[in-house]
């Protein structure tokens, strides 16, 4: 009798764990079916999503094709109107310098029979403010084909051996004579040493005569202009100092801008210049892998511009 109470025990365990074992699977299929639409639904929404991004990155690219190609077209006609206005300017310097040219003979001649004639003071000034006018136009020519040509891509450099020293001594002597006429006093601090420089001869001499008559041009009467150079490591530096009107500190960064004129600067001193010689100065410089800039410590407190170059390695 035991013995079947056993048997029928063990038979109920068994039964009831089989009970279980299928309750769990039951539970775990329903389980794994909730997740599984769970799943399906996340994904469906994924997709939703992703086509949503999809339509707005469509949209999105074709804005921006439309501003590329209208940006493509706005660079081509900006380069087309800036071609056309370096070869207008190049044109125009070229065109007008015969005319100035006959100008200054004309009225160089003119001063000679005006002498010889005993001619009154009143007409050897007119005729002398002719001949400053015709000098003023020669060099904005001049400063406009350069600057046509930069535009261009066609501002070429002529790199030479040459003594540095003997370029200073030049530039000194042909800006001493304008100098004089204003009463500035020019002092140049030689080196006591030959600087060898591999560069472009003219151009180095522009630079250094557009910033030494500016100095001259600018500094009071009876002023006090400076020009310094020595060897700064592997470069040649030169400094040129005035006590003009400075600068102010807003400009320092805008001087070498093409048509740059400070707000500083009076009526007299706007008209003497165009705003271009600091601006081709600079391309000169970048082209001989130098640096150029300029210092001041503000209105009133004079102003120094300084440039540098490589040497000539032995």
């Amino acid at each position: 009798m035991s013995q079947d109470i056993l048997i029928i025990a063990l038979l109920v365990i068994i039964l009831v764990g089989f009970a279980v074992l299928l309750t769990a699977l039951f539970m775990r299929r329903v389980g794994l079916q909730k997740m599984n639409r769970t799943i399906m639904k996340a994904e469906h929404n994924y997709q939703q999503q992703i086509a949503g991004l999809q339509t707005q990155l469509s949209a999105k690219v074709g804005m921006l094709e439309n501003m590329v190609e209208k940006l493509t077209l706005s660079n081509q006609e900006l380069n087309r109107l800036n071609e056309i206005k370096s070869k207008f300017m190049s044109v125009v310097a070229h065109d007008l310098r015969q005319p100035l040219s006959s100008i200054q003979g004309l009225t160089s001649v003119l001063m000679l029979d005006t002498t010889a004639a005993g001619g009154g003071i009143g007409d050897q000034a007119a005729l002398n403010n002719i001949l400053k006018a015709t000098d003023n136009m020669n060099l904005l020519m001049s400063d406009l084909m350069d600057i046509s040509m930069i535009d261009a891509g066609k501002f070429k450099m002529d790199f030479k051996e040459f003594d540095f020293n003997g370029l200073m001594g030049d530039v000194y002597a042909l800006q001493q004579i304008n100098a004089q006429k204003r009463g500035i006093t020019v002092m140049l601090y030689d080196y006591p040493e030959p600087i060898m420089v591999w560069a472009d001869r003219f151009r180095i001499s522009q630079v250094l005569n557009n910033l030494l008559s500016n100095s001259i041009k600018f500094a009071p009467q009876g002023g006090r202009v400076e020009i310094r150079y020595y060897i700064e490591g592997v470069y040649v530096k030169a400094f040129v100092k005035d006590n003009g009107p400075g600068i102010k500190h807003a400009d320092l960064v805008k001087v070498f801008e093409k048509f740059h004129q400070s707000d500083s600067l009076d009526k007299r001193q706007r008209k003497q210049g165009w705003g271009l010689g600091l601006a081709i100065s600079s391309e000169i410089i970048r082209a001989h892998n130098g640096e150029i800039g300029a210092i001041s410590s503000g209105l009133g407190q004079g102003a120094a511009f300084w440039f540098k170059i490589p040497v000539k390695q032995m």
